[in-house]
């Protein structure tokens, strides 16, 4: 009996044959429905830490309440007034963990420890407004897939705490968002068939053995069963948004086939993407690994840029001082151009009664004060103004120390998501709103 379930389990997960399974349910807007002005969220994050000492210190300094941003963030001057520096706040639950562990938890609060996390915070608004757009969530990252245990290589988390493979395709990504190609959309019509026929082939399956099985044995079953009728879902929904026509957006700043090889001009058009998809609302939330704590052609940039060390090197060599923070620091720049780049595009893009950054939340960090520190975590929040936050301040929670999981929750709040806790959030963050 045993080996029957766990065949049927195998058939599952090669059943869905790519379905996103973690993302949650699509819906059509109506034709009478009043416009609603989006409310986004896109959570960034860097691997390893940044450099948070001298002049290339990642944390600003505040003088007469004045915030002044070192050499690596200084693209952000024109921008401080919308940006708010948090200090002092970790998960607890990672305290103790390994080296390269957390990034799995940055966005869940989760024990890096445990099989199954809790769902992303992107994942969660998404499952309450997703079916607005017709993507829920974009995932993505540099490297691309899950990566390994405690060394993943995405951020989110789906509702039942399984990682959600990030995507690092820039034409696929473009592609699926907005390219009407007839015979691409014949593509995606017949590839949705063919996941709805395995996915029938499973229930079916199902439906012939739960007769067999013990109380314990279905229950357990049933679990993945209702996720795959969420797919099912999904896939009558995906088909629904097919017969509407795919925004049509300009391709300036697009370079589909760039790699690895050229890391600024990659980066740059994954905003622009990311942007393209805020700005045509195909989806309101967004994770992008920028660099995990795995090892890969990515940690090798700083070597690139001339640095002599890879990220990770990097960053461990970075607590000597000396020419090893200012590589790192010349490193935590390189990144902090093209986001700021990004933001200012926001900025100056109109929408409603201000711009889209206004109703966007940017969340950019890192769960290393330094390497393999997994305190004190560098965070930084720009924009969402018209959704409660205020900016233009360092907030250092010190002693206090409540857990990040309480910005999550604050952070969904204004976003519109009427949820009462986060993982192991103890209340809300007043500090950061209005």
């Amino acid at each position: 009996m045993a080996k029957r379930i766990q065949i049927q389990r195998r058939t599952f997960l090669r059943g869905t044959g790519g379905v996103a399974l973690s993302l949650p349910l699509l819906e059509c807007m109506a034709a009478d429905e009043e416009f609603e002005v989006p409310r986004r969220f896109l959570g960034l994050y860097v691997g390893h830490g940044f450099a948070l000492q001298g002049d290339w210190s990642w944390y600003p300094t505040v003088v007469e309440d004045q915030m002044r941003l070192g050499k690596s963030m200084v693209a952000f001057a024109p921008l401080a007034k919308r940006i708010t520096v948090v200090q002092g706040l970790e998960h607890p639950q990672c305290v103790s963990a390994g080296g390269h562990s957390t990034a799995d938890s940055f966005l869940t609060g989760s024990n890096p420890a445990a099989t199954v996390k809790s769902p992303s915070l992107d994942q969660i608004a998404a499952a309450t407004h997703g079916y607005k757009t017709r993507y829920p969530s974009l995932v993505l990252g540099n490297e691309g897939g899950l990566g390994g245990e405690g060394r993943s290589n995405t951020l989110s988390y789906n509702q039942f705490g399984r990682g959600i493979p990030s995507t690092n395709n820039l034409r696929g990504l473009y592609d699926a968002m907005f390219n009407s190609d007839p015979a691409l959309q014949h593509d995606q019509h017949r590839r949705l068939s063919r996941d709805q026929r395995r996915v029938d082939r499973v229930l079916d399956s199902y439906r012939e053995i739960k007769r067999q099985l013990g109380r314990d044995d279905s229950r357990k079953l049933e679990h993945y069963m209702q996720a795959l009728r969420d797919v099912e879902k999904d896939i009558e929904r995906l088909e629904t948004w097919m017969e509407k026509p795919k925004p049509q957006v300009a391709t300036d700043g697009l370079t589909l086939d760039a790699t690895v090889k050229d890391p600024a001009t990659f980066i740059r058009t994954m905003y622009n993407l990311i942007y393209l998809a805020f700005k045509t609302d195909s989806t309101r939330y967004a994770s992008y690994m920028l660099q995990s704590m795995n090892s890969s052609a990515w940690d090798n940039i700083p070597i690139q840029l001339g640095l002599g060390g890879t990220h990770h090197i990097l960053a461990h060599n970075a607590v000597q001082g000396g020419g090893h923070l200012v590589k790192l620091g010349k490193y935590d720049k390189f990144q902090a151009d093209l986001l700021a780049e990004f933001i200012t595009k926001l900025a100056d893009t109109p929408e409603a009664n201000g711009t889209m950054l206004d109703n966007t939340i940017v969340l950019y960090g890192s769960s290393n004060s330094q390497t393999h520190v997994n305190t004190n975590y560098p965070l930084m929040l720009v924009g969402g103004e018209e959704l409660g936050l205020r900016h233009g301040a360092v907030h250092n929670f010190g002693m206090k120390t409540p857990p990040l999981s309480n910005l999550y929750l604050t952070l969904l709040n204004a976003l519109n998501v009427p949820a009462r806790q986060f993982s192991d959030s103890s209340g809300t963050i007043s500090e950061i709103m209005a």
